[in-house]
């Protein structure tokens, strides 16, 4: 193993220069006897063209039983940047490694090893995450040495490396958005606030993207914002911020999305492409991963020990609020109204509470149909909230529509809060459509859900004058 690594640095070192002026034929042969040293013997080459790719490659598909495994691509020096680079601005590709793992994933491939013999990537393309990096060939034969060969890769060693941790991940979003922040502050002139709510935006965007909820036959989300990326990375990117502006205000038209509501400030900044290009070919280098919903929430794990507390907190189970859905009736459950307080339980309370009146609806729609169907001999085709009465879903009622508006307050304390309690939300709301397959009709209005903070809640009064304990009733030890 350490011959094999030092002919493979040996070999790095002596080819990269020379590859940039071969011919194609000589390019194809350092890169197969790059591959031959791993144990790739006859490796199977492929053109880029035939997926729409100029790029001057030299790629290979290399295959372990029937299917693709890896895609190899060899790129002359100058084309690819240094992966470190991209890390220090939280990015997980450039514009040349997108496209190629772009490439391999429509070659059916489920990894992407790139190279130009002096700095290499490694990438789950099923996946869009980066694995493995190095700038220099030393750091090459240390960090892909024993993973790439073709026995190790038989074994299993590309889905045994380690994968980066959601902290991780979310570092490195909170880096970027906190880095174009910045920017818009500084080169825009846009008050902090607003700036914030661009990125946020962009967080709900991409977030949407992955996990679209919207009417294919009124809208193709996925096509629109492909669309959008590809004219910001293009060589003639006029337009984009326009574009940008035209989406932010179709998804609040059409869709009602208060995020995304006309705002002059932000509007009128994001419409000139001497932001948005730029913004945009960023944000399209970004990985899925930092994308998630428990990943963009620990993006905000930043600040006072406070705040970050509230991040990681874990709800607890409240007998008053469990006690109260317990005795709901389809009679009664439409007026419940769940308050949460972020300042004291934490961010995570929403997904739980939520969910938790979601399944209360659950129930006494059932409750209320069987009830229906008993009185009846027959059932009827209206639901417990239709009419305000109760809460359910069959016939064009909204569930989560009716939590949002009718059955959550949710207290914020801080602009902070404010701002992170609403990503959250819609992140959520988002998750629970898809993941029930109810129809979306457009999203729900989150001005009553979202309350400033008074300065004595009922359960502040409570803990204030509830009698002390007794030490007396205290267990000695």
């Amino acid at each position: 193993m350490a011959a094999m690594r030092h002919d493979l640095q040996r070999l790095c070192e002596a080819s990269w220069r020379l590859f940039a002026e071969a011919t194609k034929d000589e390019q194809h042969r350092l890169a197969e006897r790059f591959l031959s040293v791993l144990g790739w013997h006859d490796p199977d080459p492929v053109a880029l063209l035939p997926f729409g790719s100029a790029l001057p490659t030299v790629s290979y598909v290399l295959q372990v039983g029937d299917s693709p495994t890896m895609a190899a691509h060899f790129l002359a020096p100058g084309l690819l940047q240094p992966p470190s680079l991209q890390a220090t601005r939280g990015l997980d590709f450039c514009e040349v490694t997108r496209e190629l793992v772009d490439i391999t994933g429509a070659m059916g491939a489920q990894y992407a090893f790139i190279t130009d013999l002096q700095k290499s990537c490694l990438y789950d393309a099923e996946n869009d995450e980066l694995l493995l990096r190095a700038d220099i060939p030393a750091e090459f034969t240390r960090e892909f040495g024993n993973v790439l060969t073709l026995d190790e890769v038989a074994a299993g060693s590309l889905e045994d490396i380690r994968r980066q941790p959601c902290s991780m991940l979310a570092r490195q979003l909170r880096e970027w958005c906190q880095r174009w922040s910045d920017i818009l502050v500084r080169q825009a002139r846009m008050a902090e606030d607003k700036a914030q709510l661009a990125l946020d935006r962009l967080l709900v965007l991409r977030y949407l993207f992955y996990h679209d909820i919207l009417d294919p036959e009124d809208w193709n989300l996925e096509g629109r914002v492909a669309d959008l990326l590809m004219k910001a990375l293009s060589p003639q990117p006029g337009g984009t911020g326009w574009q940008l502006r035209q989406l932010f205000s179709d998804l609040w038209n059409d869709w009602r999305a208060e995020i995304f509501a006309p705002d002059a400030a932000v509007d009128e900044i994001l419409q000139h492409d001497r932001i948005a290009v730029p913004m945009l070919r960023e944000y399209a280098l970004l990985s899925q991963g930092k994308f998630t919903l428990p990943t963009i929430l620990e993006s905000f794990n930043y600040g006072e020990a406070a705040e970050k507390a509230r991040v990681r907190t874990i709800p607890e189970e409240q007998p008053a609020r469990n006690a109260l859905l317990a005795r709901q009736t389809s009679a009664t459950a439409h007026s419940v109204r769940m308050e949460l307080d972020i300042n004291e339980e934490g961010y995570r309370t929403i997904f739980h509470w939520f969910d938790k009146l979601i399944d209360l609806y659950d129930r006494m729609d059932v409750e209320f149909r069987t009830q229906s169907r008993r009185d009846t001999g027959v059932l009827r085709g209206l639901d417990l909230l239709d009419f305000g009465k109760s809460p359910g879903g069959a016939d064009g009622s909204d569930k989560f529509r009716y939590a949002v508006e009718n059955g959550l307050v949710i207290y914020y304390a801080t602009p902070r809060q404010q701002r992170t309690a609403r990503i959250l939300l819609y992140l959520h709301l988002i998750a629970c459509y898809e993941e029930s397959g109810e129809r979306f009709t457009g999203f729900p209005s989150l001005r009553s859900a979202l309350q400033p903070r008074p300065r004595l809640l009922d359960t502040d009064r409570q803990r204030i004058y509830s009698p002390p304990e007794s030490y007396d009733e205290w267990e000695v030890i």
